[in-house]
């Protein structure tokens, strides 16, 4: 079966509804054809000029049939088609994305003091390595339960749900640190999602993000066939800049990992702090 074909599949009966922009709620937007697809419309905000997916599919289709490790698979077929040459030196030449980086885990001990550290999005529930006791938040049914038991084993604990509300469970300075890699690009209400990570992040404590860089120079040189886009399962798309404004509307403050090389980066790499309140 062809990524087309099997794109239709999974989108048949899909009746997606349209949203305000998730920065500032303005329901005025520009379509970005060249991104989009017959099915996926991709637009930017009249008013702010946030990019983002205007009718994505509704949760309940994100547990299962839009699940992470099915879209996945479908959108990596259908590179794959449409330029075979580019995805066989990108499979090739993998080791780049790693290279001079820190392993994942030990940016976590890095940043993030002992204690309990949530993992949204957590997939399988691997990523959080000890001393923390991790806890994690995951829609897709399939990958929960197998967080759920590990991190069960640890003294932590798996939730299955949309983030935005999942995350409203926990208490308030519940957690040293949290985990946003991989995540916010998918999250229908970002600035809810956001302004939990504020709420439950010990005063002192730090939250790592890794998104998506809609700002970088191989999404201007690539277009729609950018790394980035992967329909419909991404549905923010964010700048440096609009990152920073929706944490800082959040009650965050914002910073750069890696501020020379984010240009070129197809992934912002950044901390996010609780601001002081006055």
């Amino acid at each position: 079966m062809t990524a087309a074909a099997a794109h239709a599949d999974v989108s048949a009966g899909v009746a997606p509804a349209t949203r305000a922009c998730p920065a500032c709620g303005g329901q005025e937007s520009r379509a970005l054809p060249r991104y989009s697809t017959p099915r996926w419309q991709i637009v930017e905000c009249a008013n702010c000029r946030f990019v983002f997916l205007r009718n994505p599919p509704v949760y309940e289709r994100m547990v299962e049939e839009f699940a992470w490790e099915k879209t996945r698979v479908v959108e990596r077929q259908r590179r794959k088609e449409a330029r075979p040459t580019l995805m066989q030196i990108d499979r090739g030449t993998r080791w780049r994305l790693g290279a001079f980086k820190p392993q994942r885990r030990d940016l976590y001990r890095s940043l993030f003091k002992p204690g309990r550290v949530l993992d949204v999005g957590c997939g399988k529930g691997r990523h959080v390595p000890p001393p923390f006791v991790p806890y994690g938040i995951e829609i897709s049914k399939a990958l929960y339960e197998k967080a759920a038991a590990h991190m069960a084993k640890r003294g932590g604990q798996a939730i299955h749900g949309p983030a935005s509300e999942a995350i409203a469970t926990f208490p308030d300075r519940y957690f040293s640190g949290v985990v946003l890699s991989s995540v916010v690009e998918h999250e229908l209400r970002p600035l809810q999602l956001l302004s939990h990570v504020a709420r439950v992040l010990e005063k002192d404590g730090k939250a790592y993000i890794r998104l998506p860089n809609f700002g970088s120079f191989n999404r201007v040189l690539g277009g729609g066939h950018w790394c980035g886009f992967r329909h419909p399962d991404h549905v923010n798309y964010f700048t440096t800049n609009s990152l920073r404004s929706m944490a800082a509307d959040a009650g965050l403050a914002m910073k750069l990992l890696h501020p020379i090389r984010t240009p070129f980066d197809d992934n912002i790499n950044a901390i996010l702090t609780p601001m002081a309140k006055h």
